[in-house]
């Protein structure tokens, strides 16, 4: 029943127009700063799951090629266990997206919104879910998430069979 509802809210959501996500962000950025007096400039970039899972793969690579590198530099047991399993994590990764629907890739699963207020310079990021609820506000683009909203299905599951 739970996904009936969301199913019924993202329709409607992709149905009431393409202004949906950026009056959100809009309305978010005018409630939490309290200068606001015109919005100069805002661009919305999509997510999408598939998105997310490249990026989760490519941090995967990045941490199997650190256990290379400590398995070349000190040898032993222990780093080849770590590169054992961080290449398994990577393929099982790998898998996923290649067993995963295209249109499932391609769905959004965020939405980061670059909105600047008042004058050019003023910069805000938001970032908001499909739904358009808030995930994220800041004006620190450090703090901005990397990969934000949802997982493809079946990253959980297989996260925890790697990491429990």
């Amino acid at each position: 029943m739970k996904r009936f509802f969301l199913l019924v809210a993202v329709c409607l959501t992709a149905c009431s127009g393409k202004d949906f996500i950026p009056s959100r962000a809009e309305r978010f950025v005018r409630s939490t700063y309290n200068d606001v007096d015109r919005i100069v400039y805002m661009k919305v970039d999509t997510v999408t799951f598939g998105d997310n899972l490249d990026y989760r793969i490519e941090q995967a690579r990045r941490s199997m090629e650190f256990a290379a590198m400590m398995k070349r530099t000190y040898g032993g047991e222990r780093y080849e266990e770590d590169l054992a399993k961080e290449k398994a994590w990577v393929d099982a990764l790998d898998s996923l997206k290649a067993v995963t629907a295209p249109e499932v890739l391609a769905g959004p699963a965020a939405y980061n919104c670059t909105v600047s207020y008042n004058n050019e310079t003023n910069f805000v990021w938001v970032q908001l879910d499909p739904l358009g609820n808030l995930l994220g506000i800041t004006k620190d683009r450090d703090k901005f998430l990397l990969n934000p909203g949802g997982d493809v299905p079946g990253y959980f599951e297989l996260w925890k069979k790697f990491h429990d």
